[in-house]
């Protein structure tokens, strides 16, 4: 199931006049990482569909990890999407990323741990080439691959991702800006995708760090999903880059 369109375009019409209010008073040292929206005032849904069928178990549903009306913004070519999966005998999700006329423009298949937490996928940097082209919406969908014969049956969470450009101000605070500091200008600034995986990137190579793990809580009671900050991010962590020897 797709979003209607008309919601979809109605999506941009304050996003531009928000964006540019929103980090030029904010202190480099913002106080925790709470989300400041653009006010649009048009609700979404995030909670999955048809999570209560036979391949998910658990108190918890499928849950998208956006702000509550499911739209969000990035500064990225290749962002980071999030969603909380519940336990599962499903091997494999599905994620769609479609243009504001339905047509996809990319499709893959997201492997599944059979332990229950926080999923992520980032779009790959040669699918980026060609998509996300700052300004536009583009409508996502992730579904659990419970039945591959009968794919309207699987349960599934669906938004709006939009690529920004970002202000001169914006651009010279991340400069000056420690990696700690990042996720609460991005978060101030309204730029979901890219706060939330700034936090999830140190988390991943910094697991026991107890700062880090209050500031993705934090982030995560913003947008009223404290029911998940505790649960275990099913990532794997990027190797870092091996230089050459002299």
């Amino acid at each position: 199931m797709a979003l209607p369109k008309q919601y979809r375009k109605r999506l941009t019409a304050c996003l531009s006049a928000a964006l540019s209010l929103a980090v030029t008073s904010t202190p480099l040292l913002a106080i925790a990482q709470e989300y400041h929206p653009p006010q649009r005032g048009i609700p979404g849904r995030r909670e999955g569909a048809g999570t209560r069928g036979t391949c998910l178990h658990g108190p918890k549903l499928l849950m998208a990890l956006t702000p509550t009306d499911s739209f969000s913004t990035t500064m990225s070519t290749n962002p980071t999407f999030f969603w909380y999966v519940p336990n599962t005998k499903a091997q494999t999700a599905e994620f769609a990323l479609l243009d504001d006329n339905d047509a996809t423009l990319y499709k893959t298949t997201v492997p599944l741990s059979d332990t229950p937490g926080v999923v992520g996928f980032s779009l790959p940097a040669a699918v980026t080439t060609s998509v996300l082209t700052p300004g536009k919406d583009y409508h996502w969908q992730f579904s659990i691959v419970c039945n591959p014969d009968q794919p309207s049956f699987n349960p599934f969470v669906e938004g709006v991702v939009q690529r920004v450009k970002p202000s001169t101000a914006l651009v010279n605070q991340l400069k000056k800006a420690s990696l700690r500091e990042r996720p609460s200008i991005y978060a101030a600034a309204g730029i979901w995708q890219d706060a939330i995986a700034s936090i999830a990137q140190q988390r991943c190579t910094n697991p026991h760090d107890q700062d880090l793990v209050a500031s993705w809580a934090r982030l995560l009671e913003s947008v009223q999903l404290s029911d998940f900050a505790a649960e275990p991010l099913l990532m794997t962590c990027p190797k870092p880059a091996v230089k050459p020897r002299p």
